[in-house]
Protein backbone atom coordinates (compact mmCIF):
# COMPACT_ATOMS: atom_id res chain seq x y z
CA UNK A 1 0.00 0.00 0.00
CA UNK A 2 1.27 2.99 -0.74
CA UNK A 3 1.67 5.97 1.65
CA UNK A 4 -0.16 9.13 1.44
CA UNK A 5 0.08 12.70 3.03
CA UNK A 6 -1.76 15.40 3.09
CA UNK A 7 0.57 18.78 2.86
CA UNK A 8 -1.71 22.44 3.75
CA UNK A 9 0.68 25.15 2.97
CA UNK A 10 -0.06 29.13 3.34
CA UNK A 11 1.86 31.61 1.27
CA UNK A 12 1.75 35.40 1.92
CA UNK A 13 2.64 38.22 -0.36
CA UNK A 14 4.22 40.84 2.09
CA UNK A 15 6.91 39.57 4.89
CA UNK A 16 7.02 42.26 6.73
CA UNK A 17 3.10 42.93 6.49
CA UNK A 18 2.03 39.40 6.64
CA UNK A 19 -0.34 40.24 4.01
CA UNK A 20 -2.27 36.68 3.40
CA UNK A 21 -2.54 35.53 -0.41
CA UNK A 22 -4.28 31.88 0.65
CA UNK A 23 -3.99 28.80 1.09
CA UNK A 24 -4.23 25.20 -0.78
CA UNK A 25 -3.96 21.70 0.05
CA UNK A 26 -2.08 18.40 -1.40
CA UNK A 27 -2.80 14.63 -1.17
CA UNK A 28 0.60 12.80 -2.77
CA UNK A 29 1.82 9.88 -2.32
CA UNK A 30 5.29 10.18 -0.22
CA UNK A 31 8.63 11.10 -1.80
CA UNK A 32 6.54 12.81 -4.38
CA UNK A 33 7.85 15.99 -5.78
CA UNK A 34 5.22 18.58 -4.41
CA UNK A 35 4.99 21.93 -6.24
CA UNK A 36 2.83 25.12 -5.04
CA UNK A 37 0.18 27.03 -6.84
CA UNK A 38 2.17 27.74 -10.03
CA UNK A 39 5.20 28.19 -7.62
CA UNK A 40 8.07 25.71 -8.34
CA UNK A 41 8.91 24.69 -4.79
CA UNK A 42 13.09 25.06 -4.28
CA UNK A 43 13.30 22.51 -1.79
CA UNK A 44 11.38 19.80 0.00
CA UNK A 45 13.31 18.25 3.28
CA UNK A 46 11.75 14.81 4.40
CA UNK A 47 13.17 13.58 7.37
CA UNK A 48 11.36 11.40 10.38
CA UNK A 49 8.11 11.67 9.20
CA UNK A 50 8.17 15.78 8.80
CA UNK A 51 7.85 17.90 5.75
CA UNK A 52 9.59 21.33 5.46
CA UNK A 53 8.48 23.06 2.31
CA UNK A 54 10.22 26.08 0.73
CA UNK A 55 9.32 27.97 -2.17
CA UNK A 56 10.05 31.31 -3.74
CA UNK A 57 9.60 33.02 -7.25
CA UNK A 58 9.25 37.19 -8.17
CA UNK A 59 7.50 38.98 -5.16
CA UNK A 60 6.07 35.93 -3.61
CA UNK A 61 7.99 34.94 -1.07
CA UNK A 62 7.01 32.37 1.18
CA UNK A 63 7.33 33.02 4.98
CA UNK A 64 4.63 30.15 5.95
CA UNK A 65 4.43 26.94 4.68
CA UNK A 66 2.12 24.25 6.82
CA UNK A 67 2.59 21.24 6.89
CA UNK A 68 0.10 18.96 8.59
CA UNK A 69 1.14 14.98 8.72
CA UNK A 70 -1.84 12.87 9.29
CA UNK A 71 -1.18 10.47 11.66
CA UNK A 72 -4.39 8.24 11.61
CA UNK A 73 -7.43 7.71 12.79
CA UNK A 74 -9.48 8.60 16.36
CA UNK A 75 -7.96 6.84 19.14
CA UNK A 76 -9.54 5.00 22.29
CA UNK A 77 -10.19 7.63 25.50
CA UNK A 78 -7.49 7.74 27.54
CA UNK A 79 -7.65 5.74 30.85
CA UNK A 80 -5.43 8.53 32.42
CA UNK A 81 -6.05 9.67 36.20
CA UNK A 82 -4.81 11.24 38.69
CA UNK A 83 -5.89 11.71 42.69
CA UNK A 84 -5.31 15.28 42.50
CA UNK A 85 -8.43 15.82 39.79
CA UNK A 86 -11.81 14.19 39.18
CA UNK A 87 -15.44 15.29 39.86
CA UNK A 88 -15.43 16.45 43.64
CA UNK A 89 -18.32 17.98 45.07
CA UNK A 90 -18.92 21.65 43.66
CA UNK A 91 -16.24 21.36 40.94
CA UNK A 92 -17.88 23.31 37.88
CA UNK A 93 -19.90 25.15 40.04
CA UNK A 94 -20.80 28.98 39.08
CA UNK A 95 -20.18 30.86 42.00
CA UNK A 96 -22.44 34.20 42.02
CA UNK A 97 -23.73 35.55 39.11
CA UNK A 98 -20.99 36.54 35.98
CA UNK A 99 -20.42 39.71 35.94
CA UNK A 100 -19.74 41.70 32.11
CA UNK A 101 -16.14 42.60 31.31
CA UNK A 102 -15.13 45.89 30.47
CA UNK A 103 -12.60 46.97 28.15
CA UNK A 104 -12.98 44.06 25.84
CA UNK A 105 -10.79 44.56 22.38
CA UNK A 106 -12.83 45.74 20.10
CA UNK A 107 -12.14 43.26 17.43
CA UNK A 108 -13.69 40.69 20.46
CA UNK A 109 -16.70 43.11 21.35
CA UNK A 110 -17.56 43.65 18.13
CA UNK A 111 -18.89 39.93 17.42
CA UNK A 112 -19.26 38.46 20.83
CA UNK A 113 -20.72 39.62 24.70
CA UNK A 114 -17.93 38.89 27.42
CA UNK A 115 -18.79 38.07 30.99
CA UNK A 116 -16.59 37.31 33.79
CA UNK A 117 -17.07 34.14 35.18
CA UNK A 118 -16.30 32.30 38.79
CA UNK A 119 -16.16 28.69 39.24
CA UNK A 120 -14.87 26.13 41.98
CA UNK A 121 -12.39 24.04 40.85
CA UNK A 122 -10.02 21.41 43.34
CA UNK A 123 -7.06 22.94 43.83
CA UNK A 124 -3.04 22.21 43.38
CA UNK A 125 -3.46 21.50 47.13
CA UNK A 126 -6.16 19.28 46.94
CA UNK A 127 -9.22 21.69 48.29
CA UNK A 128 -11.81 23.10 46.43
CA UNK A 129 -10.80 26.81 45.09
CA UNK A 130 -12.58 29.42 43.07
CA UNK A 131 -10.95 29.69 39.84
CA UNK A 132 -12.08 32.60 37.06
CA UNK A 133 -12.68 32.43 33.42
CA UNK A 134 -13.47 35.27 30.55
CA UNK A 135 -16.68 33.70 28.53
CA UNK A 136 -17.51 34.97 25.00
CA UNK A 137 -20.56 34.22 23.29
CA UNK A 138 -21.37 35.10 19.46
CA UNK A 139 -23.70 37.91 19.18
CA UNK A 140 -27.14 36.80 18.49
CA UNK A 141 -29.87 33.91 18.51
CA UNK A 142 -27.64 30.26 19.17
CA UNK A 143 -28.09 28.19 16.24
CA UNK A 144 -30.64 25.23 17.21
CA UNK A 145 -28.74 22.59 19.40
CA UNK A 146 -26.42 25.31 20.74
CA UNK A 147 -23.18 26.67 19.93
CA UNK A 148 -20.36 24.62 20.74
CA UNK A 149 -17.24 25.45 22.62
CA UNK A 150 -13.56 26.53 22.51
CA UNK A 151 -12.09 26.17 25.98
CA UNK A 152 -8.97 28.55 25.48
CA UNK A 153 -5.90 28.40 27.53
CA UNK A 154 -3.43 31.58 27.49
CA UNK A 155 0.51 31.84 27.04
CA UNK A 156 2.18 33.25 30.11
CA UNK A 157 1.08 36.09 31.62
CA UNK A 158 3.00 35.80 35.31
CA UNK A 159 2.58 33.83 39.00
CA UNK A 160 0.55 36.48 41.01
CA UNK A 161 -3.06 36.97 40.93
CA UNK A 162 -2.66 40.54 39.33
CA UNK A 163 -1.62 38.86 36.43
CA UNK A 164 -4.52 37.33 35.28
CA UNK A 165 -5.70 38.19 31.64
CA UNK A 166 -9.14 38.86 33.10
CA UNK A 167 -7.50 41.12 35.49
CA UNK A 168 -5.15 43.29 33.14
CA UNK A 169 -8.27 43.13 30.84
CA UNK A 170 -10.65 45.11 33.26
CA UNK A 171 -8.05 46.92 35.65
CA UNK A 172 -5.34 48.16 33.30
CA UNK A 173 -7.37 47.82 30.21
CA UNK A 174 -4.70 45.52 28.88
CA UNK A 175 -4.84 42.84 26.45
CA UNK A 176 -2.28 40.30 27.44
CA UNK A 177 -2.35 37.13 25.71
CA UNK A 178 -0.18 37.89 22.75
CA UNK A 179 -1.59 38.22 19.50
CA UNK A 180 -4.79 35.60 20.06
CA UNK A 181 -7.66 38.72 20.24
CA UNK A 182 -7.84 38.52 16.50
CA UNK A 183 -8.11 34.49 16.83
CA UNK A 184 -10.62 34.36 18.99
CA UNK A 185 -12.81 36.99 17.02
CA UNK A 186 -12.45 35.22 14.42
CA UNK A 187 -13.25 31.42 16.54
CA UNK A 188 -16.22 33.44 17.40
CA UNK A 189 -17.17 34.65 14.15
CA UNK A 190 -17.63 31.25 13.34
CA UNK A 191 -19.89 30.82 15.42
CA UNK A 192 -18.31 29.22 18.81
CA UNK A 193 -18.30 30.39 21.70
CA UNK A 194 -15.23 30.89 24.18
CA UNK A 195 -14.33 30.00 27.56
CA UNK A 196 -10.98 31.57 28.73
CA UNK A 197 -9.78 30.23 31.84
CA UNK A 198 -7.19 32.36 34.22
CA UNK A 199 -5.52 29.78 35.70
CA UNK A 200 -5.51 28.37 39.38
CA UNK A 201 -4.07 30.86 41.25
CA UNK A 202 -4.74 33.80 38.69
CA UNK A 203 -7.78 36.29 38.88
CA UNK A 204 -9.50 38.61 40.73
CA UNK A 205 -8.76 38.43 44.63
CA UNK A 206 -12.31 40.07 44.99
CA UNK A 207 -13.72 36.71 43.62
CA UNK A 208 -11.70 35.10 46.54
CA UNK A 209 -8.56 33.70 43.95
CA UNK A 210 -5.86 33.25 46.17
CA UNK A 211 -1.96 33.12 44.78
CA UNK A 212 -0.73 29.68 43.59
CA UNK A 213 -0.41 29.46 40.44
CA UNK A 214 0.05 25.64 38.80
CA UNK A 215 2.80 26.70 36.14
CA UNK A 216 3.36 23.67 34.25
CA UNK A 217 1.42 21.85 36.65
CA UNK A 218 -0.32 18.64 34.93
CA UNK A 219 -3.67 18.78 37.05
CA UNK A 220 -3.90 22.91 38.05
CA UNK A 221 -3.71 23.24 34.42
CA UNK A 222 -6.18 20.58 32.81
CA UNK A 223 -8.65 21.16 36.18
CA UNK A 224 -8.61 25.34 34.89
CA UNK A 225 -9.38 23.88 31.76
CA UNK A 226 -11.88 21.08 31.85
CA UNK A 227 -13.76 22.65 34.85
CA UNK A 228 -14.32 26.10 33.27
CA UNK A 229 -16.20 23.99 30.15
CA UNK A 230 -18.25 22.55 33.19
CA UNK A 231 -19.21 26.27 34.46
CA UNK A 232 -19.96 27.48 31.08
CA UNK A 233 -22.40 24.61 30.32
CA UNK A 234 -23.94 25.04 33.51
CA UNK A 235 -24.44 28.98 32.97
CA UNK A 236 -25.26 28.78 29.40
CA UNK A 237 -27.10 25.80 29.82
CA UNK A 238 -29.26 24.74 26.28
CA UNK A 239 -27.41 28.03 24.47
CA UNK A 240 -24.55 25.54 24.15
CA UNK A 241 -24.49 22.08 21.93
CA UNK A 242 -22.11 20.53 24.70
CA UNK A 243 -19.02 20.01 22.09
CA UNK A 244 -15.85 21.21 23.38
CA UNK A 245 -12.69 21.55 22.43
CA UNK A 246 -8.97 23.08 24.44
CA UNK A 247 -6.92 25.19 22.78
CA UNK A 248 -4.13 27.01 24.08
CA UNK A 249 -0.78 29.09 23.22
CA UNK A 250 2.64 28.52 24.66
CA UNK A 251 1.66 27.73 28.64
CA UNK A 252 -2.30 27.30 27.12
CA UNK A 253 -0.57 24.61 24.88
CA UNK A 254 0.53 22.99 27.41
CA UNK A 255 -3.13 23.83 29.18
CA UNK A 256 -5.09 22.00 26.20
CA UNK A 257 -3.26 19.07 26.17
CA UNK A 258 -3.76 18.81 30.22
CA UNK A 259 -7.51 19.32 29.72
CA UNK A 260 -7.27 16.34 26.92
CA UNK A 261 -5.25 14.47 29.67
CA UNK A 262 -8.67 15.10 32.01
CA UNK A 263 -11.17 14.97 29.39
CA UNK A 264 -13.20 12.22 30.90
CA UNK A 265 -13.40 14.19 34.39
CA UNK A 266 -15.44 17.20 32.50
CA UNK A 267 -18.14 14.53 31.15
CA UNK A 268 -18.35 13.26 34.41
CA UNK A 269 -19.25 16.48 36.10
CA UNK A 270 -21.45 17.47 33.20
CA UNK A 271 -22.65 14.55 30.56
CA UNK A 272 -23.92 17.17 28.35
CA UNK A 273 -19.84 17.48 27.72
CA UNK A 274 -18.89 15.85 24.80
CA UNK A 275 -14.83 16.13 24.40
CA UNK A 276 -13.94 16.44 20.27
CA UNK A 277 -10.27 17.10 20.51
CA UNK A 278 -7.60 19.39 21.30
CA UNK A 279 -5.54 22.38 19.63
CA UNK A 280 -2.22 22.79 20.88
CA UNK A 281 -0.28 26.25 19.45
CA UNK A 282 3.51 26.44 19.86
CA UNK A 283 3.40 24.93 23.41
CA UNK A 284 6.76 23.74 25.08
CA UNK A 285 6.42 20.57 25.52
CA UNK A 286 10.30 19.53 27.56
CA UNK A 287 11.25 22.16 29.66
CA UNK A 288 14.96 20.37 30.50
CA UNK A 289 15.17 19.01 27.14
CA UNK A 290 14.73 22.59 26.01
CA UNK A 291 16.66 24.21 28.47
CA UNK A 292 19.92 21.92 27.55
CA UNK A 293 19.50 23.51 23.77
CA UNK A 294 19.59 26.96 25.33
CA UNK A 295 22.17 26.74 27.19
CA UNK A 296 24.55 25.31 24.65
CA UNK A 297 23.30 28.43 22.70
CA UNK A 298 24.42 30.33 25.42
CA UNK A 299 27.74 29.14 26.12
CA UNK A 300 28.22 28.90 22.24
CA UNK A 301 27.74 33.11 22.24
CA UNK A 302 29.92 33.38 25.27
CA UNK A 303 32.94 31.57 23.67
CA UNK A 304 32.44 33.31 20.30
CA UNK A 305 34.65 36.01 22.00
CA UNK A 306 32.13 38.89 20.50
CA UNK A 307 29.75 41.19 22.12
CA UNK A 308 25.94 39.01 22.70
CA UNK A 309 23.81 40.27 20.44
CA UNK A 310 20.34 41.11 21.89
CA UNK A 311 18.72 37.83 20.56
CA UNK A 312 21.23 35.96 22.51
CA UNK A 313 20.22 38.16 25.64
CA UNK A 314 16.66 37.60 25.17
CA UNK A 315 17.79 33.68 25.15
CA UNK A 316 19.57 34.34 28.57
CA UNK A 317 16.45 36.43 29.74
CA UNK A 318 13.91 33.50 28.63
CA UNK A 319 16.38 30.82 30.52
CA UNK A 320 15.96 33.40 34.19
CA UNK A 321 12.95 35.02 34.21
CA UNK A 322 10.26 32.08 34.08
CA UNK A 323 12.12 30.34 36.28
CA UNK A 324 11.13 31.72 38.53
CA UNK A 325 7.53 30.99 37.79
CA UNK A 326 8.46 27.36 38.12
CA UNK A 327 10.22 27.18 41.78
CA UNK A 328 7.14 28.94 43.13
CA UNK A 329 4.67 26.20 41.57
CA UNK A 330 7.33 23.68 42.41
CA UNK A 331 7.26 24.85 46.30
CA UNK A 332 3.58 25.72 46.78
CA UNK A 333 2.77 22.00 45.37
CA UNK A 334 4.76 20.05 47.48
CA UNK A 335 8.34 19.60 45.66
CA UNK A 336 10.88 20.89 48.13
CA UNK A 337 13.46 22.51 45.82
CA UNK A 338 15.89 24.98 47.60
CA UNK A 339 16.07 28.07 45.28
CA UNK A 340 19.38 28.81 46.28
CA UNK A 341 20.59 25.89 44.68
CA UNK A 342 18.69 26.83 41.26
CA UNK A 343 19.98 30.30 41.29
CA UNK A 344 22.87 32.59 41.32
CA UNK A 345 22.78 36.35 43.83
CA UNK A 346 21.15 38.49 41.03
CA UNK A 347 18.39 36.05 39.79
CA UNK A 348 17.42 34.27 43.50
CA UNK A 349 17.23 38.51 44.35
CA UNK A 350 14.43 38.71 41.34
CA UNK A 351 13.20 35.39 42.78
CA UNK A 352 12.30 36.60 46.53
CA UNK A 353 11.52 40.21 45.71
CA UNK A 354 9.55 39.98 42.31
CA UNK A 355 8.00 37.09 41.96
CA UNK A 356 4.50 38.91 41.92
CA UNK A 357 5.77 41.20 38.89
CA UNK A 358 4.09 40.35 35.72
CA UNK A 359 6.05 38.85 32.47
CA UNK A 360 6.23 41.35 30.78
CA UNK A 361 7.59 43.88 33.65
CA UNK A 362 9.85 40.42 34.78
CA UNK A 363 11.69 40.57 31.66
CA UNK A 364 12.03 43.95 30.71
CA UNK A 365 14.01 44.06 34.47
CA UNK A 366 15.65 40.83 34.21
CA UNK A 367 17.46 42.23 30.54
CA UNK A 368 17.78 45.56 32.09
CA UNK A 369 19.98 43.81 35.00
CA UNK A 370 22.24 41.38 32.55
CA UNK A 371 22.44 44.35 30.05
CA UNK A 372 23.98 46.51 33.17
CA UNK A 373 26.06 43.34 34.19
CA UNK A 374 27.82 42.78 30.83
CA UNK A 375 28.46 46.40 30.94
CA UNK A 376 30.03 46.82 34.11
CA UNK A 377 33.59 44.91 32.33
CA UNK A 378 34.41 43.72 28.84
CA UNK A 379 35.72 40.42 30.72
CA UNK A 380 32.06 39.36 31.63
CA UNK A 381 30.05 36.90 29.27
CA UNK A 382 27.07 35.41 29.04
CA UNK A 383 27.09 32.71 30.74
CA UNK A 384 28.60 34.05 33.80
CA UNK A 385 25.81 36.09 34.56
CA UNK A 386 24.96 35.37 38.15
CA UNK A 387 21.63 34.09 37.55
CA UNK A 388 20.16 30.63 37.20
CA UNK A 389 23.09 27.55 37.35
CA UNK A 390 23.25 27.10 33.99
CA UNK A 391 21.57 23.43 33.28
CA UNK A 392 22.73 22.05 36.31
CA UNK A 393 18.96 22.53 38.29
CA UNK A 394 17.84 20.16 35.58
CA UNK A 395 19.64 16.95 37.20
CA UNK A 396 18.18 18.32 40.86
CA UNK A 397 15.74 15.29 42.03
CA UNK A 398 12.88 17.82 43.25
CA UNK A 399 13.26 19.20 39.36
CA UNK A 400 13.47 16.25 38.15
CA UNK A 401 10.66 14.61 39.77
CA UNK A 402 8.43 17.92 38.89
CA UNK A 403 8.78 17.46 35.57
CA UNK A 404 8.64 13.57 35.07
CA UNK A 405 5.36 13.95 37.39
CA UNK A 406 3.58 16.40 35.21
CA UNK A 407 5.33 17.06 31.56
CA UNK A 408 6.67 13.40 31.48
CA UNK A 409 3.39 12.00 32.60
CA UNK A 410 1.61 14.06 29.98
CA UNK A 411 4.09 12.94 27.07
CA UNK A 412 3.86 9.25 27.99
CA UNK A 413 0.06 9.19 28.01
CA UNK A 414 -2.04 8.44 25.01
CA UNK A 415 -5.06 11.38 25.23
CA UNK A 416 -8.37 10.82 23.59
CA UNK A 417 -9.16 12.28 20.27
CA UNK A 418 -6.72 13.80 17.78
CA UNK A 419 -4.44 16.86 18.03
CA UNK A 420 -3.64 19.71 16.10
CA UNK A 421 0.09 20.76 17.18
CA UNK A 422 1.14 23.52 15.66
CA UNK A 423 4.96 24.86 15.13
CA UNK A 424 7.01 27.23 14.12
CA UNK A 425 10.46 27.07 13.06
CA UNK A 426 11.81 30.08 14.21
CA UNK A 427 10.47 29.35 17.61
CA UNK A 428 13.52 30.06 20.20
CA UNK A 429 10.90 28.19 23.12
CA UNK A 430 10.46 25.04 21.65
CA UNK A 431 13.72 24.12 19.45
CA UNK A 432 12.87 22.04 16.73
CA UNK A 433 14.86 18.57 17.86
CA UNK A 434 12.91 19.03 21.36
CA UNK A 435 9.36 19.07 19.22
CA UNK A 436 10.19 16.60 16.89
CA UNK A 437 11.00 14.34 19.59
CA UNK A 438 8.47 15.03 22.12
CA UNK A 439 5.84 14.59 19.16
CA UNK A 440 7.36 11.09 17.63
CA UNK A 441 7.25 9.61 21.51
CA UNK A 442 3.62 10.96 21.49
CA UNK A 443 2.94 9.07 18.07
CA UNK A 444 4.90 5.83 19.35
CA UNK A 445 2.28 5.76 22.39
CA UNK A 446 -0.68 5.29 19.94
CA UNK A 447 -1.74 9.64 20.08
CA UNK A 448 -3.25 10.85 16.94
CA UNK A 449 -1.19 13.92 16.34
CA UNK A 450 -1.44 16.35 13.10
CA UNK A 451 1.84 18.14 13.46
CA UNK A 452 1.57 21.39 11.21
CA UNK A 453 5.34 23.04 10.87
CA UNK A 454 5.05 26.84 9.92
CA UNK A 455 8.47 27.92 7.93
CA UNK A 456 10.01 31.07 9.11
CA UNK A 457 7.40 31.68 11.96
CA UNK A 458 8.24 32.55 15.43
CA UNK A 459 6.82 32.27 18.68
CA UNK A 460 4.23 34.94 18.40
CA UNK A 461 3.35 34.15 14.57
CA UNK A 462 1.98 30.68 15.34
CA UNK A 463 -1.44 32.00 16.52
CA UNK A 464 -1.83 34.44 13.43
CA UNK A 465 0.30 32.29 10.73
CA UNK A 466 -1.88 29.28 11.54
CA UNK A 467 -5.09 30.12 11.54
CA UNK A 468 -6.20 28.80 8.50
CA UNK A 469 -5.78 25.55 10.02
CA UNK A 470 -7.49 26.27 13.04
CA UNK A 471 -10.30 27.38 11.63
CA UNK A 472 -10.72 24.54 9.77
CA UNK A 473 -9.46 22.04 12.54
CA UNK A 474 -12.87 23.15 14.60
CA UNK A 475 -15.01 23.06 11.83
CA UNK A 476 -13.81 18.97 11.62
CA UNK A 477 -13.88 19.01 14.90
CA UNK A 478 -17.44 20.46 15.46
CA UNK A 479 -19.10 18.87 12.30
CA UNK A 480 -22.71 16.61 13.53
Amino acid sequence: MTLRRTYVYCWEQDNRKRTKVGCGMIEAAVGTRLRGPSTPIRRTEESGGRTILRQRQGRFAVVSLLVVLLAGGFVARSEASDSSTGSAPGSGEVVGTPTPLRNVPGVISTVADGTLIVYRMPGIQGKQINATAMLFVPKGVPPAGGWPLLVWGHGTVGWAPACAPSVQLQEHNTWVDGPNAILLAAVLKMGVAVVAPDYEGLGPVADGVRAGHGYYHLSSAGNSMIFAAVAAQRDLGGKLSGKWVPAGWSEGGFAALAAAYYADSARKADPRLEYRGAITLAPVPDIPAMNKVLWNDIINASQSGLAPSDHQIDQLVFANAETIYFTKTELHSGYPVDPGQIYGPNILRFYQQNWQTCLDDLNFLVKKDIKNYLNASSLRRLDSYPGIRGDAPNSLPENKKFYQENQGKLENSTLPGSILWLYGTDDITSPSSVTYNVVNKMLANGNDINLAVLAGAGHYDVPTVGLPLIEARLRQLFAA
